[in-house]
């Protein structure tokens, strides 16, 4: 998808914790400004608000600055350019060398949008006496993981899929990705590479105890539930949304994972395709 829109309000947001970030963030400013284009300057407690007035956000640091963001865009789905401060990411593809260039095309209208599924999440906690019930929502650009991390020694994983029981098994966890999110974690995991063109759910175990069961790669239209069981009633474990949000489960908690309604806007590098980026993050020959 081309867009050639004017852009009028680019919002800037910065990981400080990143060499430079900081400095190319007032350079960034001050081009633009030069240009007639309204900054807005974005904290980590301000994106929310910064969104329903941005035209394009620009990312200054690495994936999981463009992750941050990703959960916040609920009610509205902005245009993001991640320009990476180190090394190359799946996500921030453009260079801190390379972003003036890039963003002269994009003010000229001669960039891609490329569209990535988000996922959205649902969780509902009930009290153990089952007199109380509250629900959390997460929207999550990678995964949604259920993890033991140390709250629990042992834990069996349900996962129905289209309302029929996919599989149950001891271990700990199981990560649901988005094709994105197929590079991250759920690789880590043994789970396969998915093209971000593709609509699919990948579901992948984590350390499951049956050396059999493998990852698998379902419609974007299903309907994942998740149940727990802990060894212990009083135990918990831990969903985390894109390792940004989390929420303690137990035993009472469902979870449903579902294909968000929203598309995840990702400015497309002019100079590198998402072949050439995973050739250069695996090291892999030309």
């Amino acid at each position: 998808m081309v867009i050639t829109s004017s852009i009028k309000h680019v919002a800037i947001l910065a990981n400080p914790t990143k060499t430079n970030a900081d400095r190319l963030k007032v350079e960034l400013r001050d081009w633009l400004l030069k240009r007639g284009v309204e900054v807005i300057e974005a904290s980590d407690s301000q994106t929310e608000k910064m969104i329903p007035e941005a035209d394009l956000f620009i990312c200054l640091g690495g994936d999981g600055t463009i992750l941050h963001l990703a959960g916040k865009m609920i009610d509205r789905v902005v245009p993001v350019l991640g320009v990476n401060i180190g090394s190359l990411g799946f996500l921030t593809e453009v260079r801190a060398e390379e972003l003036y260039d890039e963003l002269k095309l994009i003010f000229s209208g001669q960039f891609e949008v490329e569209e990535r599924m988000l996922l959205s999440a649902s969780v509902r906690l009930n009290s153990s006496g089952g007199t109380q019930e509250s629900e959390r929502r997460f929207q999550a650009l990678n995964d949604i993981v259920v993890n033991r991390e140390g709250l629990t020694r042992y834990m069996a994983v349900q996962v129905d899929i289209g309302g029929e029981r996919a599989t149950k098994f001891w271990g700990d966890g199981v990560i649901i990705a988005t094709p994105t999110g197929s590079t991250a974690y759920s690789l880590s995991a043994g789970g396969p590479i998915v093209h971000p063109s593709l609509d699919n759910l990948i579901v992948t175990p984590i350390c499951p105890h049956a050396s059999a069961l493998r990852p698998l790669v379902v419609s974007g239209d299903a309907s994942i539930r998740i149940r727990i069981t802990c060894d212990e009633a009083q135990e918990k474990a831990l969903l985390t949304a894109d390792g940004q949000q989390d929420v303690a489960i137990d035993n009472h908690s469902l979870i449903e994972v579902t294909r968000s309604v929203n598309r995840f806007q990702l400015v497309k590098s002019s100079k590198r395709s998402y072949f050439a980026t995973l050739r250069e993050k695996f090291k892999l020959p030309e």
